[in-house]
């Protein structure tokens, strides 16, 4: 009798370990899921890709290092090491004057007056006092979409066609994010 009560013991241990890592591993799959979306492709299949992110700026700051700033922007949130910047990951010209995102940028994004050529050359990155001193602009951006799960894409991921399609079509397959 004792000896079927410990294997039942250990029975019970090994499927509450097992039923705590299943959890684990979906808690997982739900943040890598949240972070990618199941996209359907131009040929109709579907794979997990990030989100495309499409925006227009003010002015023309594709060759200056970009920066994301916390909510009230009051401080900067990220920043990239220099080493970062090579090779240079200038936003891709869409149409209408929208910009492909290739960087990283979010809807709270400011920018460096770096280039990135400028930026890349640094021994380290500057210290948070610096790097603020050096935002030429608080608010760049004017429009800022996000992709949604309907977006077609070629093979490569980020079809400038079907983007360039996308805005024709008034945005067609992303989501507006307020400014």
């Amino acid at each position: 009798m004792k000896h079927s009560i410990l294997i039942i013991a250990a029975m019970t241990a090994i499927m509450t370990m097992n039923s705590c890592q299943s959890s684990k591993d979906n808690a997982a799959t739900q943040t890598s899921n949240e972070e990618k979306a199941i996209e359907r492709t131009v040929d109709n299949s579907q794979r997990a890709m990030p989100r495309v992110i499409v925006y227009k700026t003010k002015a023309d700051y594709s060759n200056h290092v970009p920066v994301n700033m916390n909510d009230n922007k009051s401080e900067i949130a990220s920043y990239p090491d220099p080493v970062d910047v090579k090779p240079v990951k200038h936003p891709t010209q869409l149409q209408d004057g929208y910009l492909l995102d290739n960087f990283g940028i979010g809807r709270n994004v400011a920018y460096l007056d770096y280039t990135y050529e400028e930026y890349a050359a640094l021994p380290q990155v500057p210290d948070m006092a610096t790097l603020m001193q050096h935002i030429i602009e608080l608010n760049p951006l004017t429009e800022y979409y996000i992709s949604g799960d309907n977006h077609p894409r070629g093979s490569e991921g980020r079809s400038v066609e079907a983007l360039n399609q996308a805005i024709a079509n008034g945005m067609d397959g992303f989501n507006k994010i307020e400014l």
